[in-house]
């Protein structure tokens, strides 16, 4: 890695961390909310063309496509979530939404800072990774991981403008639970793979589970205030656009998985667990889809599986290799 490639990602985490503060601000303090709000989006802005410049220059160095292992696709997934959450605001004015992406990019980026430096280090790529596919596939499954994650994120916002706080705490638990399995797996060799399993599995649907059941609970017994009513609404449509873009992206991403699969192991499906978790995921994003059109749940309930499919896409990306599952996608484990 070079200087200027080093320079240029610490300026993209540098930023993340000061445009969370920014925006954390901007929600606590209604005399600076504006200008905090102006100031934390163009740190935001600053962090997004940097990220993209070291993008571009490790692609330079490296003189492929930047995208062959865990921490060049980390450093992808910032960026989408960047950018992500800068159309968003843009489109539809919402700047809370702004530290919790931040923040997502924040975790992200220390996540692969923390990664070996293998991983930091431009290397030959593996030999199921030569080919003009890893450029077509990949991308667009990144990029649809990030629009999945600011939906669930905007899901957690909903919950909070609906004050639906008893659900909102239990979904907020579980997302740290499952996140926690995640670096256990990548950073710690001592804990058994069955209790990492286990604990972001039975989390994940412990949690969803009682996300439902408490939605009742905890709120206050007088209607909504116009403002947050409309807050929320807002929300329930910025996680609803998130996800309509995300989808055709997985889609894609799953039709190309299976010709590049079909050209390297002769068969476009071979029930491996990630491509098994990818199809999981699409199914609940088409679910999540359907109901939302047809109206059969409430906002907050749409919120709750919108969040439940964050779990999923985090056990997708990340969790089987973490996690030890295996497969034939195991060659993107770290360890």
């Amino acid at each position: 890695m070079t200087d200027l490639q080093m320079t240029l990602t610490n300026t993209a985490g540098v930023t993340s961390v000061m445009s969370l503060w920014v925006f954390i601000v901007s929600n606590l303090s209604k005399r600076f909310h504006d200008r905090s709000v102006k100031i934390g989006n163009w740190v935001m802005i600053l962090g997004f063309v940097s990220l993209t410049a070291a993008i571009i220059t490790r692609g330079v160095e490296a003189e492929r496509f930047p995208l062959a292992n865990l921490y060049e696709s980390l450093l992808w997934f910032a960026w989408a979530t960047m950018g992500g959450f800068i159309f968003v605001s843009r489109a539809y004015g919402i700047y809370q939404l702004g530290w919790l992406a931040s923040l997502t990019a924040l975790v992200f980026f220390f996540y692969g800072s923390c990664l070996p430096q293998s991983q930091h280090d431009i290397t030959p790529l593996v030999p199921a990774l030569v080919s003009y596919w890893r450029w077509i596939h990949v991308p667009p499954l990144i990029v649809s991981y990030a629009m999945f994650f600011l939906a669930g994120l905007s899901g957690l916002l909903n919950l909070w403008k609906s004050e639906k706080k008893v659900t909102l705490s239990i979904l907020v638990a579980t997302i740290v639970l499952a996140s926690t399995a995640i670096g256990l797996g990548t950073f710690n060799d001592k804990v058994e793979v069955y209790v990492l399993q286990l604990l972001f599995v039975g989390s994940s649907l412990v949690g969803t589970i009682l996300g439902f059941l408490t939605l009742g609970k905890g709120s206050s017994s007088k209607a909504l205030s116009p403002e947050k009513a409309k807050a929320a609404a807002v929300f329930d449509d910025v996680g609803y656009r998130c996800v309509a873009v995300g989808f055709p992206l997985l889609t894609f991403g799953i039709i190309t998985g299976g010709l590049w699969a079909n050209h390297a192991w002769g068969s476009y499906w071979s029930w491996d667990p990630k491509e098994d978790m990818a199809l999981v995921t699409w199914l609940s994003y088409a679910a999540y889809i359907h109901l939302r059109i047809q109206r059969e749940l409430s906002a907050e309930k749409l919120s709750v599986v919108a969040v439940l499919g964050l779990l999923l896409t985090l056990l997708t990306y990340l969790g089987f290799n973490s996690l030890g599952f295996g497969g034939l996608h195991s060659y993107g484990k770290i360890k």
